[in-house]
């Protein structure tokens, strides 16, 4: 199915593909990796808010709370990006469990992308956003390398999540926040408001190593886009011309913003 791209065939299969995640989990504590590694590869094949089945939650629950920190937890956490937060009986305590595992578990880039999807991808649901532990948003700063298919960068670009992590009064934060949804594999929700942003958060000479930074990410991205459509589907083959053309427009339109406020 993943090979053949066939998304409606995986949404379909969804329920039964999550049956096989408790089996998926013990292969990989006996130190069989392939069920799980592929189980993640048709997870995100599929591109969808929620993939997993609601009813994993009480599995989901168990391994986050586990003691030991081995294998079974983190097969947990990168299947996090996965999981239908917001459809789960009791959201609030599972959060809590799934950011006190990550905490907890050795840090690896891997790690940090399913952190960081899972955080963005909570952080869009507003009845989920307060159950977020403050301490979780500075894992932005790690800045993990995302996957070009990474369902959490586009939605975490939303005007919502801006203001939540402004919010946080953090410029470190925030700054890294804007480098890892500032993508040449998805347009923004809310580039108006990342403008504002710049110009309100970024002002002064104080600043400028941070509008340095951001001016050298976005200079990266338009580079890439400049690349063209064909170098670009190579990783992530869901791109149309359209999307191209959109992203140079809103990423061409933040980096003149970054430049006259540091002309200013």
């Amino acid at each position: 199915m993943v090979e053949a791209a066939d998304q409606g065939s995986i949404c379909s299969r969804r329920k039964a593909i999550s049956a096989l995640f408790p089996y998926a989990v013990r292969q990989e504590r006996d130190g069989k990796h392939e069920m799980l590694d592929a189980f993640l590869h048709v997870a995100e094949a599929s591109d969808l808010r929620g993939y997993m089945w609601c009813r994993i939650e009480p599995f989901i629950s168990a391994l986050l709370h586990e003691e030991r920190h081995g294998s079974p937890k983190l097969a947990a956490i990168l299947a996090s990006p996965h999981l239908p937060w917001d459809q789960f009986t009791n959201s609030e305590n599972s959060i809590h469990l799934w950011a006190a595992a990550a905490s907890a578990v050795p840090y690896t880039n891997h790690i940090g992308q399913s952190v960081i999807d899972t955080l963005l991808r909570i952080a869009c649901e507003p009845p989920l956003q307060p159950h977020i532990p403050v301490g979780v948003w500075s894992w932005l700063n790690k800045r993990p390398s995302l996957s070009p298919v990474c369902r959490g960068r586009y939605l975490g670009s939303s005007p919502d999540v801006l203001q939540i992590v402004r919010a946080l009064g953090d410029i470190e934060i925030l700054t890294s926040y804007l480098l890892l949804v500032w993508s040449e594999w998805d347009h923004l929700q809310g580039p108006n408001e990342m403008a504002i942003s710049i110009r309100e958060d970024f002002r002064g000479t104080q600043m400028a190593r941070h509008r340095e930074d951001l001016l050298r990410h976005l200079d990266h991205v338009l580079g890439q886009l400049d690349l063209g459509l064909e170098h670009l589907r190579q990783s992530k083959e869901s791109l149309v011309e359209d999307d191209v053309q959109q992203m140079k427009v809103q990423y061409g339109e933040l980096r003149d913003q970054l430049l006259e406020v540091g002309r200013e």
